[in-house]
């Protein structure tokens, strides 16, 4: 009896909170609203041998925030594919220079692996940019846009989640950077580790609603 009260009770307070939560909110709220950055370590990979050495640091994770960063297109037709995977682990966030650690193979091992789950937004439009690269078979990701659908929040993107569920604001003035450079500034390793690191920080956050 005591269980099934217990139960009611949980359930009933989702439910509050999932009524609290915006459907929607307007870029001008989002302007208002607090910076948030990553300053925790970042890892700059930036070679074969660390590569492998870091993903076999990730192994151990349980649950990996995603996002990968490509040189901008501003033609019609035009494509790039990623220069930079950004993985946020529980203490750390990893860069990986695609170029530089020879392609996606260190990598393939983590992204193949279902017990690892990797959370990020547009997961399923990088994993097929990444395919481009490199074939390989995409197992363990998960889009914050379908968990954000599923409690009944219509706006979608990092930028938008970090807003609602975080009541933060993450900076994107970095985006439209060169990331394909070959030494890159201290202004994008910040920007890139924190869209990885705010997605792992936002699957737990969102997770409490469901």
């Amino acid at each position: 009896m005591w269980a099934y009260i217990e139960s009611l009770i949980c359930w009933l307070s989702k439910s509050i909170r999932r009524l609290t939560l915006p459907q929607i909110i307007a870029n001008e709220k989002i302007s208002k609203l607090p910076l948030i950055w990553y300053s925790g370590p970042i890892v700059l990979v930036d070679n074969v041998k660390d590569a492998e050495t870091c993903v076999a640091e990730l192994m151990s994770e349980k649950v990996i925030g995603f996002d990968t960063e490509s040189k901008p297109s501003f033609r019609k037709g035009e494509f790039h594919a990623p220069s930079l995977v950004q993985l946020a682990g529980e203490s750390k966030v990893y860069l990986f220079q695609v170029e530089k650690i020879g392609g996606l193979r260190p990598l393939i091992p983590l992204f193949s692996n279902p017990d690892i789950l990797k959370v990020g937004v547009g997961v399923d439009r990088d994993i097929s940019s990444l395919n481009k690269i490199e074939n390989f078979t995409a197992s363990g990701f998960y889009d914050l846009g379908l968990l954000s659908h599923n409690l009944g929040v219509i706006n979608t993107g990092l930028r938008n989640l970090s807003g609602i569920f975080l009541k933060k604001r993450i900076s994107k003035n970095a985006q439209l950077t060169d990331w394909s450079r070959e030494v890159l500034t201290d202004k994008q390793k910040i920007y890139a580790a924190t869209d990885a690191w705010i997605s792992r920080l936002l699957y737990f956050r969102m997770k409490k609603f469901e």
